[in-house]
């Protein structure tokens, strides 16, 4: 009996099942992980472009803003077309960060109402620093999620790696025991 279990074609038969099952490891299970992490990454890279998005709103909102306080600073002959491009840049500033609290009683283009641009300004940069926060944070949690899958790849690989070496060893040790 132990003869038959140390002929070599027990070791062949052994060899080839252990790099079989290495293969089926490396490319089923370390393939589904990859898959996984792949989508993980294009959500990463979906919520930067957000964030840089995001972050050139802000800083164009910033100098829209400078903007319109230099135009009330100064006196212009084209009044009429400067309020009606100021009333629908607040308009649109509203409309876009869905900014409810400022929907009524819009304000027209003079000195007086600069407090009330500032407000808006204000209120149009929080929403903005609010949405990068956000995605920031989902990309945190998108990453965490992505580690553990990292590890078991790592440790699924040395494991084949084992497998496919114990296998070789044992066909070649076929060939040392005749």
């Amino acid at each position: 009996m132990a003869e038959r279990l140390l002929a070599p074609w027990v070791f062949v038969l052994t060899g080839i099942l252990f790099n079989v099952l290495a293969a089926v490891i490396t490319h089923y299970f370390i393939g589904l992980n990859n898959e996984r992490i792949m989508a993980f990454d294009r959500e990463i890279s979906r919520k930067q472009i957000l964030i840089d998005g995001q972050w050139q709103a802000r800083i164009e909102a910033e100098r829209k803003e400078e903007f319109y306080i230099l135009l009330l600073a100064t006196e212009s002959s084209a009044a009429d077309a400067l309020q009606r491009h100021f009333d629908s840049y607040l308009a649109e500033l509203v409309e876009s960060h869905a900014l409810t609290e400022f929907k009524t009683g819009m304000p027209s283009m003079t000195t007086e109402n600069l407090e009330r641009l500032l407000e808006i300004g204000d209120a149009v940069q929080r929403s903005i620093i609010d949405t990068i926060n956000t995605a920031y944070f989902e990309i945190l949690e998108l990453q965490d999620a992505r580690q553990p899958l990292e590890r078991a790849n790592a440790r699924l690989l040395s494991i084949a790696i084992f497998l496919q070496v114990t296998g070789l060893i044992l066909v070649l040790a076929r060939d040392l025991r005749k």
